[in-house]
Parts: C-alpha cells; structure tokens; sequence
C-alpha cells in the first residue's frame, strides 16, 4: 500500500513539474515563478515550509529527551521568525526589487559585492547544511515508506526532489506544497487528537511543562532552540525566495504574517507528542522517527500511507526550496553580477539547473556523513544568526548603518564563530541557577555571544563611517509605502 500511495504522489508532483516545465522560459521564471504568486500560493508555501517533517520529527524528539516546552521551541521558533520577518525585511525586499534574499544587502547597502559575500554565506548554511538536515529527515520516511536501508534511500530521496526541482523551479514547488501541507497538516492533528483521547493520562505531564524552569539554568536549552530560530532564522534564505516570488510587497507580508500566526498556533503539538511518546515507546534509540512508527502502528494501512507519503512530500517540496533559492543566489548575486552581466537567456537558465543539482550532491553528501536532523539544522541557523542577522534587521529602521560596518559584522561574527565553536568562548563561569545563571549559559554558547559582538560591531562602525548618498537613497526607496500594491512585473 506505501509504494502504491507514494507512486501516485510521484504522478501528482510530475505533472505539476511538467506544468512548471512549460512555464519556465528564463532563470526569473525558475527562480522566482516571474513574480507572480498570489497571496494562496505564497502563504500555503510558506506553511509547508514551517511544518518540514525533518524539523517536525527533530522538535518531538527533542520532546522526548528533553520535555514538553523544548520540543515546541523549534516550531515556535520557526512561527516567530516568520512573523519578525514579515514586519522587518519582506516590503523592503520587495520595494527595492530583489528577487534573492542577498540582493537585499547588496541593493540596500549599494555593494554588490557584499550581496555576492551574504549569499555565499546562505548558499554554505542553507544549500548545503540545511539541506543536509532536510535530507536525512526526507531519508527516514523513505526508509519507512519502502523498507530500504539509508544510502539508498537517501539517493532515492534526493534524486526525486533535484529531478523535479530542476523541471519546474519554485513555481512547481510552490505548488505541490500546497497539497503537502494539507495533507500534513491533516495527519499531525489526527495523531494528536488519537493520543488526546486514547492516551490523555500521559500528555501535559506537570513536570514537563513547569514554566518556572525556563527562566533559571534549567531553561538553556529551550531558549538556544527558541532563540535561535526565532532570531537567527529571521534572514532565511528559502523564505526569501517564497517572497521574491510573491505579486506584491503587501502579499509577500500579509503571506508571511499568516504562514508564522498558523505555525505558532500548533507549535504545542511537538512537545505533546515527544511527550506522550516517551510513555508508549520507551528507551528510543531515534525518537526522531516516532511518528512514522505511530503511524504504522496505529493508523489503518491507507491512512499510514497517505501520511507517510505527505511527509516524504513535506520533506521532498521544503529541500527543494532551499535547492532553488541556493540556486536563485549563486545564478543572481555571483554568475550574473560577476561572471555574466549579458548572457544568453537559456545558457543563464540552464546554469541554473546546474546549481540546484549542485546544492543536492552537496546536501546529500553531508547528510550520509551526519545522519541527523537537529545538528546539521541548528548548525546552519547559527551560522546565519551571527553573520547576516544585524544587517536585515537594523537596516529597514536605522538609516545610519553603513556598508564598511556591514562587512565588518559579517565578518568577524563568522570569524568568532569558528573560532569558539574549536576552542572556546571567553569570559567568566557564574555559579548561579537563575536568571543570571541562565545569561551565563546562553553566553557560552558561540551563536549567542557571537551575536552579541557582531551586533557590536555594526553599530560601533556605523557610528564612526557614515553610509554613503546612494545608501541613503535606498533607504528611502525600502520605506516608500506607495510601492506597497506594485507587482515586479510593473517595475520591470
């Protein structure tokens, strides 16, 4: 029954892609589905996005090994993220005419260069270890659905996503995710609602949801979850894509505004869940996989495979994003600002094509040598949060930051990284169990420090060199509301 559910949905993604096929004449048309998604398409997009089984899987087994409010941090992380990113950076996005989260900083600081540096830094964080994290995800379910072992599995996984990623582009992938949502959607609320009622003794375990316990040491690791989607994925570069692509700069915010309002809403389900899991499968050795496992056990056939199959689909249309929006920044902010400023149109697109098989060998590699979600994930979100988060979100607001601070941010936020992530982070070890004790902890981690003195950097060196004319005027161009109801297809 698996194989024969999953074959139909191989059917379903192929026509779309085939549809997508026939409307992909340039690499804009890939990249960024010619500017013209609707306000359903984009925020059903965006959900899928949110709801990534990888990450829906890894957030009920930090339920499992941690407890309740650990295992909701990732989706609410990732819910708040979306909401921040609608007030801060969506219309300015669209206002100055990107079509690639990187041509934010680069049209908005007057460099393009520096949208070349910030999108090699996506491209390395989100084309190749979050795609990395997505695949291993992906590669589970396949395991499940065909009963195969992980290589080929995962080769079976990524071959099918680059295939069809590379066929239709974003317009075919934001598509398919609408369905994929539904379906997901539908399948998570009815596993929750069967443990609710079957298993009520089990769930909302007192000492699983001590609210008390966030705000003392004990809470440090559902704030580096928390915080460091909520904040450090704010610049999220398959996001960014989704936007580009959206009709209008109100559309690209009121989408995202929606997408983060639902995934904040359901955010409780994965600490419920890891939390009930703990009960009825004890002593797990990856509880990453238990709701496929529920799924088997519980579930009548057709219902287990139309679930498993929503989630390979889930896992298949959210790798695929961060396939194309890889692809999107290598194509605009490198090849075609550097290399190319005039190529042949079908030359650029199949370029294109290229990068996105690219971003999947690159993925696929890391995912056979990891094999788990929440490191490879976790890993890429820091990474972005202490190099290009100031940047996206003082520029809308504060018309004084300039492009020598900018690159300085960067830089030594990634330099710091590395370096305390291979030896340590500097300072003083506080012995306390409350609040202070919980600032210390967070302080030793390197994305959260590492923040800090990047966010140091910008505005100390903004203070001291000044942003030029043209970076003022493109300020004033990422403010101007009268932008707000022009679709990109007006602007060109």
């Amino acid at each position: 029954m698996n194989i024969v559910v999953f074959c139909l949905y191989l059917v379903f993604i192929y026509y779309i892609g085939f549809k997508g096929y026939k409307r992909v004449k340039t690499a804009e048309d890939l990249i960024v589905a010619s500017w013209s998604m609707p306000l359903s398409v984009v925020t059903g997009s965006l959900i899928a996005a949110l709801l990534a089984a990888p990450f829906f899987f890894a957030a009920v087994g930090s339920g499992y090994t941690s407890g309740g409010f650990e295992g909701s941090a990732t989706m609410g992380g990732l819910g708040t993220c979306m909401i921040l990113g609608a007030l801060i950076w969506t219309k300015p996005l669209r206002r100055l005419r990107g079509w690639t989260l990187a041509d934010y900083y680069g049209l908005r600081y007057g460099s393009k260069k520096l949208g070349a540096y910030t999108g090699i830094v996506m491209a390395v964080a989100f084309g190749v270890f979050n795609a990395g994290a997505l695949t291993v995800g992906g590669t589970y379910i396949i395991q499940t659905l065909l009963q195969i072992d992980f290589l080929p599995a995962a080769l079976l996984f990524v071959s099918l996503t680059a295939l069809y990623s590379v066929i239709g582009g974003l317009w075919a992938v934001a598509y398919t995710e609408i369905v994929q949502g539904a379906l997901a959607i539908a399948g998570i609320l009815g596993i929750t609602v069967f443990i609710i009622f079957y298993y009520p003794d089990i769930t909302f375990n007192p000492e699983w949801w001590n609210v008390n316990e966030l705000f003392n040491r004990g809470g440090v690791e559902f704030w580096t979850l928390y915080l460091v989607l909520a904040l450090g994925d704010i610049p999220a570069v398959d996001l960014g894509q989704r936007v580009a692509a959206a009709k209008s700069p109100r559309v690209a915010q009121l989408s995202m505004i929606i997408a983060g309002s639902v995934i904040i809403a359901i955010s409780w389900i994965p600490g419920m869940l890891g939390e009930a899991f703990k009960t009825i499968y004890p002593n797990s050795s990856n509880p990453e996989t238990l709701m496929l496992a529920f799924a088997q056990g519980y579930f009548p056939p057709l219902l287990s495979a139309i679930f498993l199959t929503a989630m390979a689909a889930m896992g298949m249309s959210t790798v695929a994003a961060c396939y194309v929006a890889t692809s999107g920044i290598i194509t605009k902010n490198v090849y075609l600002d550097f290399i190319n400023k005039n190529p042949d149109p079908k030359k650029l697109l199949v370029f294109s094509r290229i990068m996105i098989l690219v971003s999947a060998v690159l993925g696929l590699v890391l995912a056979i040598s990891a094999q788990k979600v929440i490191d490879l994930a976790y890993l890429a979100w820091d990474i972005v949060f202490v190099t290009i988060f100031w940047p996206i979100v003082l520029g809308p607001f504060w018309k004084r930051v300039s492009t020598p601070a900018v690159w300085a941010s960067i830089s030594i936020g990634l330099i710091y990284y590395i370096v305390t992530s291979l030896t340590h982070v500097p300072g003083p070890k506080i012995e306390s169990d409350g609040f202070i004790g919980l600032l210390n902890e967070l302080w030793f981690m390197p994305g959260f420090s590492g923040v800090v003195i990047s966010g140091i950097t910008i505005v100390v060196i903004s203070l001291i060199i000044p942003p030029t004319q043209h970076v003022l005027d493109m300020h004033k161009i990422e403010k101007d509301k009268s932008l707000d109801e022009v679709g990109s297809k007006e602007e060109l």
